[in-house]
């Protein structure tokens, strides 16, 4: 299996290990994962992940291994957690199969319209159905897979939140798996991609190009301008041109809804409520910040 190509921040390097694990780990305990990289739990996220793969028993290489390490002990875990795992240096796994049909495709635009916009970076949207099971518990199937795309100026983890939050308010069940541009595929995503279809985004924009700020549709498809996002020190004399930017307007859920998480233990049934707490990453870019930002400000308006 080819590497997936890593960031320099540990958001991003818990990214990529979480997409090489896509297909061999249970797809909720995943997205439970993914949720707690973009709030900056790191530390939660890789303790649940190892524990997935030791509960599951599921193999991994020794490089695998080595990066699963550093990474609790990056995160202020345990690294001895990694000497629970099963170390292989190859070992045979059945390829999954996907398929688009039925429509993989069907609800997910008008899903992502409030949100697309105020996303940074994206340049296409896919899916397609995964028919085979994963992981050591896995879901039903088929189960529908989100191939999202983003340039270098994306920031994958917040991608991913915001994208699997429109879709489950929407009451479309997916997981989301937001790849960068020019990184190396897993064989999983290749066979995914092969039969996914592109996602049209463009909804009621117009398809007149941009000088700046634009995102071309993968395929020639019609450009879609990427509306800025307002930062809190705007001054007074530009407050108008903050007002033309459509916040995202929140959506009351239940937050008995909120995906549970696996917490790193032989039981599945061990779930909990992710406890949201504020970000407190040091090395994240102006661009993260903000994506980060408008995270912490959805997400306190649905705790109120």
């Amino acid at each position: 299996m080819s590497d997936v190509a890593t960031g320099d921040g540990l958001p991003d390097r818990l990214h990529d290990i979480l997409l090489r694990m896509a297909g061999r780990v249970d797809d909720d305990a995943l997205t439970s994962a993914r949720e707690l990289v973009a709030i900056a739990e790191s530390d939660r996220a890789v303790e649940l992940l190892v524990g997935c793969l030791i509960a599951g028993g599921v193999p991994v290489t020794p490089a695998e291994n080595g990066q699963l390490r550093s990474l609790l002990d990056q995160s202020r875990s345990e690294p001895a957690l990694a000497d629970r795992l099963k170390v292989r240096d190859t070992w045979y796994a059945p390829p999954h199969r996907f398929s688009y049909e039925p429509d993989a495709g069907a609800g997910i635009g008008a899903a992502l319209a409030p949100v697309v916009d105020f996303l940074i970076g994206v340049q296409s949207v896919h899916a397609v159905w995964r028919v085979t099971p994963a992981g050591a518990t896995p879901g039903a199937v088929p189960q529908r897979i989100v191939l999202v795309e983003i340039g270098p100026d994306g920031f994958a983890p917040a991608t991913a939140y915001r994208i699997g939050q429109a879709l489950e308010v929407a009451g479309i069940r997916a997981v989301v798996e937001v790849l960068k541009t020019g990184a190396d595929r897993s064989d999983y995503h290749r066979l995914a991609a092969s039969d996914a279809k592109p996602i049209n985004l463009s909804g009621q924009h117009a398809a007149a190009p941009t000088s700046s700020g634009g995102r071309r549709a993968k395929g020639g498809g019609s450009v879609v301008p990427i509306k800025p996002v307002a930062r809190a020190e705007a001054k007074p004399d530009v407050v108008a041109q903050v007002e033309l930017v459509e916040p995202v307007q929140p959506v009351a859920t239940d937050k008995t809804a909120q995906p549970p998480v696996l917490e790193p233990s032989a039981d599945p049934s061990a779930l909990g409520l992710v406890d949201y707490k504020p970000i407190a990453e040091d090395k994240l870019s102006d661009v993260e910040r903000d994506l980060l930002r408008q995270l912490h400000e959805e997400l306190a308006q649905r705790e109120q």
